[in-house]
């Protein structure tokens, strides 16, 4: 357990020192065994820095956890967006204006997916919009687990 949280803080130092390949690779090894929200978020953004198409799956996944959490579906928003999918995209940042009206990067995403914008014209604004987990959940996640799934004798 604690090799995989020690991963998981990895991944976070690695994506704020811009080695995006290495916080890839760090929250891929957890996310190989515990599959938390908060590891395939963080995943997914070092993924969509490196402009990887699962980048995609990755924050369905986290979304498919806690499919009301904002930072997951803006993530998902914003990486639709880079892609093309304005109509998806504008449909997350919706979502996330739903739960957190005063959410100014996801009104101004909502404004550049209904007008069909994704060229980002250097602004180094829209270059780095992923957020973040930096919870660990792992202990909440076994004991949710053994209570479904309890051991049998």
């Amino acid at each position: 357990m604690h090799f995989r949280e020690a991963s998981f803080l990895l991944g976070l130092a690695l994506f704020q020192s811009s080695d995006f390949a290495g916080a890839q690779k760090a929250f891929q090894t957890v996310a190989d065994v515990v599959p938390l929200s908060e590891v395939y978020n963080d995943l997914g953004a070092a993924q969509n820095r490196r402009n990887l198409p699962q980048a995609v799956d990755s924050f369905r996944k986290a979304l498919d956890g806690d499919p009301n959490d904002p930072v997951y579906i803006f993530n998902l928003g914003y990486a639709l967006w880079k892609k093309g999918d304005f109509a998806a995209a504008a449909d997350r940042f919706r979502a996330v204006l739903d739960r957190q009206p005063d959410d100014e990067m996801a009104t101004l995403m909502l404004g550049l997916s209904l007008k069909k914008q994704n060229t980002r014209l250097g602004d180094a604004r829209l270059e780095t919009l992923e957020r973040l987990k930096n919870n660990y959940e792992e202990r909440a996640y076994l004991q949710l687990k053994a209570l479904v799934n309890p051991a049998k004798p």
